[in-house]
């Protein structure tokens, strides 16, 4: 993979047709999720007197969920810590430690028959396959061309197969992103494959990837240069596509008489989604945005307004899409808040609450499904008055989200 000089990188794609203000004003209107009948809800807890952020789920069609955290240990480090859970949220295989680290952007994906864990150390990005069984102890490995001094601006994502994608800053000056695959399920391929780098890219921050069943993959990103948002597309030999925007320049449609700041952007989220198409969701501010991408990038529909909040977690669900955040439901404030996006991203006119109304939830949730099930985790505190926390799987039936 080599990079392009700055004499051959091409120009921003052009703007689509729809680039107004997005649509809507959001859910408004919140159910507490154990008064919807159908769900099935279950229960329990992930882990107890967790510390720092750092805790996600992910799920595999047999029905059962991984799960992820850190667990804090003396003079700044922490363990990884790794434990399975049933569709009822019952803990089926025991807690162990994978490996310590003093880097945070730890995730978890479902990856074939196993499971991929995925964190920063020392050495950069690193990777192990836990299994239920506690021995041997699974193995480390690491992708040497993903430093940890860009953890931060690090984009992963499941791939078909089982590997996982990542986009990551690529280049002497970072002008551009490189896609790469890695941990492979066959251990007899290449750990990390370079499959592609950006040609539309200036100054990219907060990349995020998807990648889709043809072999290609989605991938949008916040340009720093003009505030904009852009997304491009590689097919499956690793050619990218045009660029195009699906959000301008943060405040260009602001009248001058408005007088203060646009609300500043914050990180990207994004799924392909059926019929080889993409959701992208963004925060400005405390709103929350999503707009629909073809199956070449392109914005095909206006930006909808979803909620007002902050984090958020996003899962594939037919053409559409399910996320999580947090915010308030009407009655209390940091709640876990749920809410299906249609195929064009405008959300159902109604979501469901997911914490219980007391407890605020603590940090940034997490969100799979496993079958029609999904599970939906989140950190609280363990008690009034006690800074440390748990962390809460609860799970529930897909049809029961509005």
């Amino acid at each position: 993979m080599v990079a392009a000089s700055s004499a051959s990188v091409k120009p921003l794609g052009a703007a689509p047709v729809e680039l107004g203000p997005p649509r809507g004003a959001g859910v408004q209107e919140f159910t507490p999720v154990a008064d919807v009948a159908g769900c099935k809800l279950k229960s329990g807890d992930i882990a107890t007197y967790i510390q720092r952020p750092g805790m996600g789920i992910a799920g595999r069609a047999d029905g059962s969920f991984g799960a992820a955290w850190f667990v804090d240990l003396k003079r700044g480090d922490a363990q990884i810590a790794f434990a399975g859970f049933d569709v009822d949220a019952k803990q089926i295989a025991r807690a162990r430690a994978i490996s310590q680290t003093r880097e945070e952007w730890l995730r978890i994906f479902s990856s074939g028959e196993e499971w991929a864990v995925t964190w920063f150390d020392a050495e950069g990005l690193a990777y192990a396959r836990p299994r239920w069984e506690t021995h041997p102890p699974v193995g480390i490995q690491h992708i040497g061309a993903i430093g940890r001094e860009v953890g931060d601006q690090v984009a992963l994502a499941p791939a078909p197969g089982g590997a996982l994608v990542a986009a990551a800053p690529f280049g002497a000056e970072r002008s551009q992103l490189g896609v790469f695959l890695f941990a492979p399920v066959d251990p007899a391929q290449p750990q990390v494959k370079a499959l592609g780098v950006t040609h539309h890219t200036r100054k990219p921050r907060w990349p995020a990837i998807a990648a889709d069943t043809s072999g290609g993959q989605v991938l949008a990103w916040y340009e720093e240069e003009d505030g904009s948002i852009r997304a491009s597309r590689f097919d499956a030999s690793g050619k990218e596509g045009d660029a195009h925007v699906v959000a301008k320049p943060q405040g260009s449609d602001r009248p001058a008489s408005a007088g203060t700041e646009a609300p500043a952007r914050e990180r990207l989220g994004l799924v392909a989604t059926g019929g080889g198409g993409a959701l992208v969701v963004w925060s400005e501010g405390d709103t929350l945005v999503a707009r629909a991408l073809d199956a070449g990038a392109r914005p095909r529909s206006a930006p909808w307004i979803v909620g007002k909040g902050k984090w958020r977690a996003l899962l594939p669900s037919g053409e559409g899409a399910v996320v999580a955040w947090v915010g308030h439901d009407g009655k209390a404030d940091a709640q876990l808040l749920l809410v299906r996006l249609a195929a064009d991203g405008a959300p159902s006119a109604r979501g469901l609450r997911m914490s219980d109304g007391v407890n605020p939830v603590k940090d940034s949730p997490s969100l799979a499904s496993a079958g029609e099930r999904v599970g939906v985790a989140w950190t609280e505190p363990m008690s009034r008055g006690v800074s440390t926390k748990r962390a809460v799987l609860r799970v529930i039936e897909r049809a029961c989200i509005p």
